[in-house]
């Protein structure tokens, strides 16, 4: 994982659909997150409430699920889990009102079951005794396996919002057919600390909507899984990540897990946000809210009905012939050299990881018949940006410098303590920036000054009289003129 959160990309919020949209206009104005926190919680959240209703149909004729995996980079401090409980909210709700009942029908369950259990004791008392006798006992056989049909079913607790689950527990939770569940966490050490990212191939089959699962276990209790449906979401901290893929980042690339991820490594906000002591009045989100409440309760009418048996979303024919344009275009950046060749895992999913987003958001924005062109525009633009990321993230030619690095580290520094200091200084001792700064090396405090002389960021000069040095900081380059 490089090191490269130089400047990124602006999230295109503007590419959502009008009713996600304008909520992440209205998030990013209320709780000031970064930007790409809060596009990707919206797709999560919308992909969560979509992916037990809604299959996607791919212009090459695959069906597909409307999945999504998502890993967001974000420090302590990003607002995280604001983000998460605002979007998640009517999971969250669904899955205490799921879990009050169960409770209540689990205590039910018990008292049955020892009824019954009492009721099979007695019937095989009888049956001791009769063969004790010598007595027929075709009456109280008959009475016996009557008796085994009417064994108490135990309740299922289905709920939507998972967090450090193990493989196994995966599996029990997915167990049937056409279930759906999101694994998600506003604190990624959870996951890549806990046991869920230990089988990858189980997330990459879950991601891919295998037509089956299975886990024989010892006590022949078979755990039979079809056509799930997992939405995984995970905020986490770089240092966090980065501990992941220094042991386990190779099998995750390698096995193509990666390549099922839109990943985001947004700039930070802290510093930057205005304090309103207004209480806050939400207008966008509670509809935002509502639709996804409105989609859930759906699944769960289907899902309770025991058959569950989703729409099949297709593409106009002009969003057909765009996909397939697109589709060419990333064929022919594989070629060795061209732009998509260092990071072809990603790009081998990039056109079905389009489809289902097209879909996500042609379904959560409630619009009827098959994705238009438009939609399937908007989709690629957010795609594209992800694309960006997982390429600065991981292509190896766009891995920086230690000298880099600390340019990186010395801009922030004066942009946060300097520029946007309490007395907004343009000129600065060097010898301040070395001792209070982040690199207090002589020779890489120099080899970073001169890489941001050469983006024309600051100048360093000497003093009309005397020999100390100061650091210049550009109007252009830290007025906002990038």
């Amino acid at each position: 994982m490089n090191g490269s959160d130089y400047f990124p990309q602006r999230y295109p919020l503007d590419a959502f659909l009008m009713l996600v949209r304008t909520t992440a206009w209205e998030l990013q104005q209320k709780v000031q997150a970064p930007d790409a926190l809060i596009g990707m919680g919206l797709i999560a959240g919308m992909a969560t409430a979509c992916q037990g209703l809604f299959d996607v149909k791919l212009p090459t004729g695959q069906c597909r699920p409307t999945s999504l995996n998502l890993i967001a980079i974000a420090e302590s401090g990003e607002r995280k889990s604001t983000v998460d409980a605002l979007v998640f909210a009517p999971l969250y709700e669904h899955d205490c009102r799921k879990a009050k009942a169960f409770q209540a029908a689990l205590d039910s369950y018990q008292a049955k079951r020892e009824l019954w259990e009492a009721r099979g004791q007695g019937l095989r008392n009888r049956l001791a005794k009769a063969v004790s006798k010598g007595e027929a006992t075709e009456a109280i056989q008959a009475e016996m396996a009557q008796h085994t049909t009417l064994k108490p079913t135990k309740p299922r607790l289905r709920r939507f919002m998972r967090q450090n689950i193990t493989p196994r527990a995966i599996m029990d939770t997915l167990r049937g057919d056409g279930e759906s569940i999101a694994i998600t966490t506003d604190e990624g050490q959870v996951m890549f600390k806990g046991e869920t990212m230990a089988q990858l191939g189980l997330l990459n089959k879950a991601w891919d909507g295998a037509p089956m699962l299975t886990l024989d276990r010892a006590d022949f209790d078979n755990v039979l899984v079809m056509n799930p449906r997992v939405t995984i979401s995970i905020m986490t901290q770089k240092q966090v990540l980065q501990a992941y893929l220094m042991k386990h980042g190779d099998i995750a690339k390698g096995s193509g897990h990666w390549a099922r991820y839109l990943f985001g490594w947004p700039e930070s906000m802290k510093g930057f946000r205005s304090v309103n002591t207004d209480e806050h009045v939400w207008e966008c989100l509670p509809l935002f809210q509502a639709r996804m409440q409105e989609l859930l309760e759906k699944y769960e009418a289907i899902s309770e009905s025991g058959e569950v048996k989703r729409e099949v979303v297709e593409f106009s024919d002009d969003a057909k012939a765009r996909w397939f344009e697109l589709s060419q275009q990333t064929e022919w950046m594989l070629r060795p050299g061209d732009y998509l060749n260092d990071i072809h895992d990603f790009a081998s999913k990039i056109m079905e990881l389009l489809g289902r987003l097209a879909a996500v958001f042609h379904c959560y924005s409630g619009e009827e018949g098959k994705v238009t062109l438009d939609t399937l525009e908007r989709a690629f633009t957010v795609v594209q940006w992800h694309l960006e990321e997982y390429k600065r993230m991981f292509s190896p030619q766009f891995a920086l410098s230690q000298g880099q690095v600390d340019a990186q580290a010395v801009f922030k520094y004066l942009r946060d303590s300097v520029w946007q200091g309490p007395r907004s200084d343009t000129y600065v001792p060097k010898n301040h920036v070395r001792q209070y700064g982040p690199v207090r090396d002589r020779d890489r405090l120099n080899a970073a000054l001169r890489i941001l002389e050469a983006q024309r960021a600051l100048w360093v000069v000497v003093a009309p009289r005397g020999k100390q040095r100061f650091v210049r900081l550009s109007d252009w380059y830290f007025g906002g003129g990038l």
